[in-house]
């Protein structure tokens, strides 16, 4: 393509061609100064030619700089430009950002008012009726303006009722003083009634009086006698008090005073001497608390205050954790028929296959063992038979010179084809045959063997030497895959940013795409699928958009923005559903405005986010750009396909062999030693947990789940001893749902934050008011009993 196709711009035509000119004129003045040029010239017209051009070259170059500084002022002027109108459209978006945002809170708002539950509706207003008839101005009112008045209704009675109140408060206070102002009368009486009395018995002649009036033998006379007496006693009293007064008042109140002083404070008197049987009750009740305490309260209290601590094998939980217990190995049993071959020479090349790959083969734990086919196939296979992991079937072929291999796409089949006469005679130790069958069977199992071992290091388990470029594929496929789970759940979504498509046959696309992978890792995992279709999901405010690629005639994502491409603040992606971990597939639909979407660089249309879920772009076919409004199954099938992939990859499946079979084969051998490793790890880190704090309580389901744990990682060690993995995967994922449900027990866990000074705390508040008066007592009675002790040994 000429540069005049790629320049369009007008200004820039001149510059082009006073560029070329000038190319021209350089190639000029090198044609004069060219020394091989003819020497037959005159050397002073060569110089004046070649000041001549030099001079017309450097007019033209001054011409060039001029041109080529007003296009650099052009450029930074359209740049300047540029930035303005980039500016103002982000001003723009900005200011659609904040409507945007300010419209969902006004939503939110007017969703909260009208929810809003008012005191109102709460109140104990009077029937309606009954309001109606006590104020019947209202009865042409409607629903608003009749609740006001019922509220105002109800407000004024209250109001009369609490003034009401105030009244009666006001009362009863009025009351309560005059009966205390009573009270202090009648009590200052009673005082001067005694005071009274008191000051009667000392006027000189009452009680003579009284004394003779009282002997009177006559009952009656004497009652009335009594009463005379007890008269002219208190008269004589106030009289003498009266006189006393009188004559000297400071007299008579000391006299009076120092009388009433007399009769009314009591002498002294020292308490009795204790009963012997007082003592004795007294010893017997504080003896019958301590017995109390002894017998009966502290065996309670340390009964309901105790932990239960099950018994756990300790040792084993180590032995497994340390690995001293089982060290996993996978033998793989390949079956090997050989319909065209006699006994002994199939054995004999068995034998040399078997040398040859033992030799090969550096990582002891993942070997290869080959076994003939059984010929009597009516016997039906043992229990404890091993899982056969490939089946190599040898076929003669004449028109070939050297040995082929060709996989079975959907079977654990491998048909090596070989020339008759590369059969190893019995005499030889190896053959080409034997070496091309245990390179092709390393080469199946290469990628297994490097995962298994990657596994087996991450636990501290020397595994096998893998290449560098191998190793680092590995690792990066484990860091994209999920953790194994029982369950997981598949959430297909499909988003688009405008109103269509707003249908998809996902149900059909689920059954032919979909279930059959799911089928495949029934044995391993269950799945559960969710679906749902958003529309009007636009792209995250903080992602970059796509830029507009010429060459390719596309809109691209670069790489590094894929991660900022989920909306996960306004897409509906819930994060778990139930308790397994969940992997996302999202088809989204770009909008018209940007077809096609494709990725930078690679141009896909599709990605995978590790560990979260897959992306697919589906972008109109050329021959019709609309989007449609319904999805159909031919529609979805390259989505699907794609998330098929996607999938496998999440689960951890390895990418060799081909074969789907092969490769679940490989994922369960992974998925047993992972689950194997795991649970072990789980035991050991129960086992040292219980060591270091032994004040959290061991429950006995705990133990129950420890010695379930025990019992199926055995099985799953012997199992994968004897190359069953199947039932080895069986027994590691029980072995690790009980390891997981044991170590977090709520009712362990939770001690492990109530330490001793708690406990100090809980305790004290209650025991210090009840032990402190029985210690004291205990100790007084201890010290009396010392104290008689010395005494009659005195």
């Amino acid at each position: 393509m000429a540069i005049r196709d790629i320049v369009a711009n007008p200004s820039l035509l001149p510059v082009l061609g006073l560029s070329a000119e000038t190319r021209d004129q350089c190639m000029k003045l090198l044609a004069v100064l060219d020394p091989t040029a003819d020497l037959s010239d005159d050397p002073q017209e060569r110089a004046l030619a070649a000041s001549r051009e030099q001079k017309q070259l450097f007019a033209l170059l001054a011409r060039l700089r001029g041109q080529n500084r007003d296009a650099i002022v052009r450029v930074r002027e359209t740049k300047q430009s540029t930035a303005e109108a980039r500016q103002e459209i982000d001003r723009l978006h900005l200011q659609l950002q904040n409507l945007y945002y300010e419209q969902r809170h006004l939503t939110g708002e007017i969703a909260a008012c009208e929810s809003y539950d008012h005191k109102y509706r709460s109140l104990p207003l009077i029937p309606l009726e009954e309001f109606l008839a006590l104020h019947p101005e209202h009865q042409q009112s409607d629903e608003h303006e009749l609740m006001i008045a019922r509220i105002n209704h109800e407000h004024a009675e209250r109001e009369k009722l609490e003034q009401a109140r105030q009244e009666l408060l006001k009362r009863k206070q009025a009351l309560i003083a005059e009966n205390n102002k009573r009270k202090e009368d009648l009590a200052s009486l009673d005082q001067d009634l005694e005071r009274f009395i008191d000051v009667g018995y000392t006027v000189p002649g009452c009680w003579t009086l009284l004394t003779s009036v009282g002997g009177q033998t006559d009952p009656e006379d004497l009652r009335k006698g009594v009463l005379v007496g007890i008269v002219l006693l208190f008269w004589a009293g106030a009289m003498h008090v009266a006189m006393t007064a009188k004559n000297d008042p400071q007299t008579s109140l000391q006299t009076v005073s120092d009388h009433t002083m007399t009769a009314t404070t009591p002498t002294p008197r020292l308490p009795p001497p204790e009963k012997p049987e007082a003592i004795r009750t007294r010893f017997k009740v504080i003896a019958a608390f301590w017995a109390v305490i002894i017998f009966l309260g502290f065996p309670i209290w340390w009964k309901t205050t105790s932990i239960y601590r099950a018994s756990l094998p300790v040792p084993d939980m180590i032995d497994w954790a340390d690995g001293k217990a089982c060290r996993p190995v996978f033998p793989l049993e390949i079956r090997v028929e050989t319909p065209s071959l006699p006994d002994a020479d199939a054995q004999h090349l068995l034998r040399s296959t078997q040398h040859t790959l033992d030799d090969l083969n550096e990582f002891s734990a993942h070997h290869l063992r080959l076994k003939l086919s059984n010929e009597n196939q009516d016997q039906p296979p043992a229990a404890d038979a091993a899982d056969t992991a490939l089946t190599v079937r040898l076929l003669p072929q004449d028109d070939l010179a050297s040995p082929r291999a060709a996989l079975h796409p959907d079977t654990t089949q491998l048909d090596v084809f070989y020339p008759p006469s590369q059969i190893p005679p019995p005499s030889a130790s190896n053959s080409p045959l034997s070496s091309f069958i245990a390179d092709e069977l390393q080469l199946l199992f290469a990628e297994e063997k490097a995962i298994i071992a990657q596994v087996l290091s991450d636990n501290n388990i020397p595994g096998a030497p893998t290449s560098p470029d191998l190793a680092e594929s590995v690792t990066r496929r484990l860091r994209r895959s999920m953790k194994y789970a029982d369950t997981y759940h598949l959430a297909f979504s499909l988003f688009t940013p405008g109103a269509s498509p707003s249908s998809w046959d996902i149900q059909a696309a689920v059954h032919d795409y979909i279930t059959p992978v799911l089928d495949a890792f029934s044995p391993i995992s269950n799945f559960t699928v969710d679906t749902q279709v958003q529309l009007y999901a636009t792209s995250s405010p903080t992602a970059p958009p796509p830029e507009y690629d010429e060459t390719h005639s596309a809109w691209t994502l670069k790489k590094d923005d894929l991660s900022a491409f989920i909306n996960a603040a306004e897409w509906p992606l819930s994060p778990s559903i139930g308790p397994g971990p969940t992997i996302n597939f999202i088809l989204y639909i770009p909008s018209p405005s940007t077809y096609p979407l494709v990725v930078k660089d690679s141009l896909a249309t599709s990605w995978i986010i590790p560990q979260w879920g897959g992306v697919f772009l589906l972008n109109p076919t050329p021959i019709n750009t609309d989007v449609p409004n319904h999805l159909t199954k031919e529609t979805l099938g390259p989505a699907f396909m794609t998330f098929s992939h996607q999938l496998l990859t999440l689960l951890g499946a390895p990418s060799t062999p081909p074969p789907l079979p092969l490769r679940l084969q490989t994922l369960t051998r992974i998925r047993a030693a992972s689950l194997l490793l795991s649970a072990s790890s789980t035991m050991g880190s129960l086992a040292r947990l219980t060591e270091s704090l032994p004040q959290i309580p061991i429950p006995a389901t705990v133990a129950t789940s420890v010695s379930t744990t025990l019992s199926h990682l055995s099985s799953a060690c012997d199992h994968l001893r004897h190359g069953q993995f199947q039932a080895a995967l069986a027994s590691a994922r029980v072995a690790e749902g009980e390891a997981e449900r044991s170590f977090f027990e709520k009712s362990m866990v939770g001690q492990m934050y109530f330490p001793d000074e708690h406990k100090v705390a809980v305790y004290l508040p209650l025991l210090g008011p009840v032990g402190v008066p029985l210690i004291v007592g205990l100790l007084k009675e201890v010290k009396k009993v010392v104290s008689a002790w010395r005494e009659r040994r005195k």
